[in-house]
């Protein structure tokens, strides 16, 4: 997955209307939320096999930070 694809894909899982800069932060999305944070955890466990809990979703402070996990 390229960093374009990545931002595309999490841009929908946000059903943001703006594109998502990977240096936003998630605090300031109205749009990240507890609901969003289990979405994103369903779509790192499905597409790259990372099962995290959700409070380690509280860690994260920009979509670098899960985009840096995925590269990893």
């Amino acid at each position: 997955m390229t960093q374009n694809e990545f931002l595309k894909e999490f841009q929908d899982i946000l059903q943001r209307d703006e594109p998502v800069d990977l240096d936003g932060k998630l605090a300031d999305m109205e749009e990240w939320d507890s609901l969003t944070a289990m979405a994103t955890s369903f779509f790192l466990k499905s597409k790259f096999k990372i099962d995290l809990p959700l409070e380690n979703f509280k860690e994260f402070q920009t979509a670098r930070d899960i985009w840096n996990l995925i590269q990893n």
